[in-house]
C-alpha cells in the first residue's frame, strides 16, 4: 500500500482542544506534517567557503552566533549576508555598539538603503527597547523571512545597569536575553528568518578558563549554527592571517580568517572554514571559489601551475574555453585543458575576474556537489 502524503489540511488535534487551538491557531501537527514544512526552508547563502564547511550554507528560520576578537571579521561577514539577500529580505540592524559607519557598508552591491536601523538617536536605549522593538518588527507580517543582525549582544545595557552607576557588574543581562531568546527562537520558525547575533570573547577571570563566547549559555543552545573565530590547532596557523598580495613584502589587501564550526544548521560539527575578506569589497567570492573548486576537483594545482579541468567537463566551460579560443572549437579534453595552464595563484585569480562566466560556472558546480 502506497503512503499517503499529509496534507496540509490534515486534522489530527481531539475536538477537546478546539478552544486552544481557535486562541492559538495549528499548534498540533502531525511529525510528517512538520518533517515537509521543514524541507520547504530555503537556503541562505554566505560564501562559497563558508557554504561549504556549513554542509550548504546557512537554513532560513534559524539562529546564527558569530562570536571572536574585536576586529577580526564577524560584522563583514554578517553584512555579507545582508548583501546576499537585501533583495528579497528586509534587512534589520540593532546596532547596540553605536560604532556602525560607512567603513562597514563597504561590502560590494550592498546597499544602505535597504537597512532598517535600530539604535540610539541621542541617550542610550536600554536593552529591553532595542530587542523589544526589533522581536515586534519580526513578529509582523511585513516582516516575513526578515535578517535581523544584532551588533552586538555583548553591548547592550540592561535598564538596571543604565540608570545605575558605573558598577563593574551587569546585572540582568543575561535574563533578558534568555527571555528574547526563547521567544524568538519559537517565532523563526514560521517567521522563516534569519537572526545573527555577533558576540565577543571575554575572559574567564576566575581562573580556570580562557576566553570565551559573551552573551549567556541559552544564546549558544538556541543557535542552529556557531562559527567562532579561533586558533585551528598547534602548528595550523592563527585564527587571523594578514592578506598581502605580492609577496612577504607587498600590500596588505585583506584578512584571512579561520572559523571554527561548532554546530550548523545543515552539516556536522568541528570543521574548520578560512575565509578570506578583502577591504572595501567584503567576503572575496573570486577567491573562496578557487580554493574550493581545488578541494573537490575542477581547478587543479601541481607545484605553481593551475589547470582548470571546469571548462572541459562542462558544456557551459566549453563554450567558455571556444569563446576565449576558437582553435580549441573541435580540440578533445586534454587540449582544452593544456591550452589553459596558468603560473601563480594571482595569474589563476586574474583569469577568473577577467573573465566573469568562469566564476559563475565554478558557483553553480560547486553549489550542486553540495
Amino acid at each position: 500500500m502506497a503512503k499517503k502524503t499529509p496534507k496540509k489540511t490534515d486534522k489530527i488535534a481531539p475536538e477537546f482542544l478546539k478552544d486552544t487551538l481557535k486562541e492559538y491557531g495549528e499548534i498540533i501537527k502531525s511529525g510528517a506534517r512538520v518533517m515537509e514544512e521543514k524541507a520547504d526552508y530555503k537556503v541562505i547563502h554566505i560564501s562559497p567557503a563558508l557554504d561549504l564547511g556549513l554542509g550548504g550554507g546557512q537554513l532560513e528560520g534559524t539562529w546564527m552566533t558569530l562570536s571572536g576578537p574585536p576586529k577580526c571579521g564577524k560584522t563583514t561577514t554578517a553584512m555579507q549576508i545582508a548583501a546576499n539577500v537585501q533583495e528579497e529580505r528586509k534587512i534589520i540592524y540593532v546596532d547596540a555598539e553605536g560604532r556602525l559607519k560607512g567603513l562597514n557598508f563597504q561590502i560590494e552591491g550592498l546597499d544602505p538603503e535597504k537597512f532598517m536601523i535600530i539604535g540610539p538617536d541621542g541617550p542610550p536605549v536600554p536593552a529591553e527597547v532595542l530587542l523589544q522593538t526589533a522581536y515586534e518588527l519580526m513578529s509582523h507580517p511585513d516582516y516575513h523571512g526578515a535578517v535581523l543582525i544584532i551588533d552586538s549582544i555583548s553591548s547592550l545595557i540592561p535598564m538596571r545597569e543604565l540608570e545605575g552607576n558605573m558598577e563593574s557588574k551587569r546585572p540582568g543581562l543575561p535574563k533578558i536575553l534568555s527571555t528574547f531568546t526563547k521567544k524568538m527562537g519559537q517565532l523563526l520558525p514560521s517567521q522563516r528568518g534569519l537572526v545573527i547575533a555577533i558576540t565577543h570573547f571575554i575572559t574567564d577571570m576566575s581562573g580556570y578558563g580562557g576566553a570565551k563566547a559573551d552573551g549567556g549559555v541559552k544564546i549558544q543552545y538556541q543557535a542552529d549554527t556557531r562559527l567562532e573565530i579561533r586558533h585551528p590547532g598547534k602548528g595550523k596557523g592563527a585564527a587571523i592571517t594578514p592578506w598581502i598580495e605580492g609577496g612577504a613584502n607587498g600590500e596588505r589587501i585583506g584578512q584571512i580568517i579561520n572559523w571554527k564550526v561548532e554546530c550548523s544548521s545543515m552539516g556536522p560539527p568541528g570543521g574548520n572554514i578560512l575565509s578570506y575578506i578583502r577591504y572595501g569589497k567584503g567576503i572575496d567570492k573570486t577567491k573562496e571559489v578557487i580554493g574550493v573548486a581545488q578541494d573537490v576537483g575542477l581547478i587543479i594545482q601541481a607545484g605553481a601551475w593551475f589547470s582548470f579541468p571546469y571548462l572541459a567537463d562542462t558544456e557551459e566551460g566549453k563554450k567558455l574555453a571556444i569563446s576565449i579560443k576558437p582553435e580549441l572549437k573541435d580540440a578533445d579534453r586534454d587540449e582544452i585543458i593544456g591550452s589553459f595552464k596558468l603560473q601563480g595563484a594571482d595569474k589563476a585569480y586574474s583569469f577568473i575576474c577577467e573573465h566573469p562566466e568562469s566564476l559563475d560556472i565554478l558557483m553553480k558546480e560547486v553549489g550542486e556537489m553540495l
